[in-house]
């Protein structure tokens, strides 16, 4: 057992955190142990990290479906589990819920629910809000880059901002990897896709962005994008933060995808089945994104939203090692 401090000075993170980020498709869990000598300092002790489409086949007025819903408790079941067998206080558990809670009716009811059965609190943010806390966690993890153009393509949305600049700005926009994958369908076109993602970029409105501003990738489609160039059997997000995806390799994977069917995609080593469809159009977007930026390449980050919440949530945090091999699941 470790022993702590008694005392918790303000800004300081308790010896052990979790914090979580529940989308449109994903449901993330890191889980955080401090260093008895260093109060501030954390280390990544476990990662978890399931694809359950919560958003998936919302019904005509925005309302989540009932099998996104049991898919989604499911997950969140064992991420309880494992968050009292790993000795973390429900205080000090930090979660944000998403596009698909925050367009749905029954975004909130749902939310309780989970408060309820598993003991899990849940803060629906707003677009701005999740952009915000992205850009923040972006920000302390490449501090050493001039400023940070970050883009975080998530299952219902996707936000973009610009940090430690002297105009720094955030937006998102409702398109994700979910929703793009749907109105194309499984079977959808590589032709049909550019197009789609065409009109989304002439509709964007963006802030002043600086020529040495470093574009940071964020979470599911580029770490997914990474995975799957590698064939990567086992999630393991170490293996993936920090390093860069280049914009041809991208827009080559994405021609590879829309011309296999559905069966081939789902059969690909490092790409989950729940990401098969999704994988391909959110690239496209990706592709169309960087070339929007001006950027050829991007730095790939697997710290988002659910950092940027530990960040605001205990400011005088820092994220260190992690304790052991990292023990990510995928399911």
């Amino acid at each position: 057992m470790l022993a702590f401090p008694g005392r918790v000075r303000p800004g300081e993170p308790p010896p052990r955190v979790a914090v979580l980020d529940l989308g449109t498709n994903t449901a993330l869990c890191t889980v955080l142990f401090g260093d008895p000598a260093q109060p501030r300092r954390l280390r990544i002790a476990e990662e978890l990290h399931f694809v359950t489409g919560l958003g998936r086949d919302r019904r005509a007025d925005a309302a989540l479906h009932p099998r996104g819903m049991a898919r989604a408790l499911r997950a969140l079941s064992h991420i309880s589990g494992r968050l009292v067998s790993m000795g973390v206080a429900t205080s000090s558990v930090r979660g944000v819920a998403t596009a698909a809670c925050r367009e749905a009716p029954n975004g909130e009811e749902f939310l309780a629910a989970v408060w309820q059965e598993h003991g899990l609190p849940f803060e629906v943010v707003t677009g701005e809000r999740e952009a915000e806390l992205m850009a923040l966690a972006q920000a302390r993890s490449f501090s050493a880059a001039p400023s940070v153009l970050a883009v975080d393509i998530g299952g219902g949305s996707t936000e973009i901002a610009l940090s430690g600049s002297a105009s720094d700005w955030r937006c998102s926009v409702p398109v994700g990897a979910t929703t793009l994958s749907e109105a194309l369908g499984s079977r959808g076109t590589l032709d049909a896709g550019l197009a789609r993602v065409a009109g989304h970029v002439a509709a964007l409105q963006l802030g002043p962005i600086p020529d040495d501003a470093a574009l940071i990738g964020v979470s599911g489609t580029v770490t997914t994008a990474l995975a799957t160039l590698d064939a990567q059997g086992l999630w393991d997000p170490e293996q993936l933060h920090g390093r860069t995806l280049d914009r041809q390799d991208a827009a080559s994977l994405a021609e590879r995808l829309f011309a296999m069917t559905p069966t081939e995609r789902r059969a690909l080593p490092g790409l989950h089945p729940g990401r098969a469809d999704a994988l391909g159009p959110s690239l496209l977007w990706l592709v169309a994104l960087m070339d929007a930026l001006g950027r050829r390449d991007l730095v790939v980050s697997d710290r988002g939203v659910r950092f940027g919440l530990l960040f605001d949530a205990w400011p005088r945090a820092v994220v260190s090692e992690r304790y052991s091999a990292p023990t990510a699941k995928c399911t």
